[in-house]
């Protein structure tokens, strides 16, 4: 029995479009290591800084940090919205009390201290009272540890 060995070439980095098909996976590869995948900020709220997790999209935004064990001094939920308008917060399924700093064009316009942890039917609402574009959960106390009032730049 023969058996014929065919020569397959393997040239084929020779043809303009599989190399331009190999240069375009190399800048996928090299942009999805350099992407910030954590979607973590450094805020800065009056005295203190925070490293806060992002809630962008409304499963994020409805989700925050419920169910969470713990949550830092530092450590913080910075909610970003497209649109301004009044926002209404609860502390559904939270297993920590929450400052609740509501934010418009970076200044504090309404705060919540202190705010005890509700389960899965929660029957308190905390609103921003006016339109804002940003909301962000620290732990309890931290607004009044940093200086926090109404007015108070918050960067991030």
């Amino acid at each position: 029995m023969t058996y014929f060995k065919k020569k397959i070439s393997f040239n084929f980095l020779s043809n303009k479009y599989w190399r331009l098909f190999f240069i375009l996976l190399i800048l996928l590869c090299l942009s999805l290591f350099f992407v910030d995948r954590t979607k973590i900020k450094s805020v800065k709220a009056a005295n203190c800084f925070f490293e806060a997790e992002l809630a962008l999209s409304p499963a994020e935004q409805y989700q925050g940090l419920s169910g969470r064990p713990e949550l830092k001094d530092r450590e913080a939920m910075l909610f970003l919205f497209s649109e301004k308008k009044d926002r209404s917060f609860v502390m559904r399924n939270m297993n920590f009390p929450l400052d609740i700093i509501f934010i418009n064009d970076n200044r504090v316009v309404n705060i919540y201290r202190n705010l005890a942890p509700e389960g899965a039917t929660p029957s308190q609402s905390y609103h921003s009272g006016s339109p804002v574009d940003a909301v962000l959960e620290i732990k309890a106390g931290m607004s009044q540890t940093c200086g926090l009032g109404l007015g108070s730049l918050v960067n991030w």
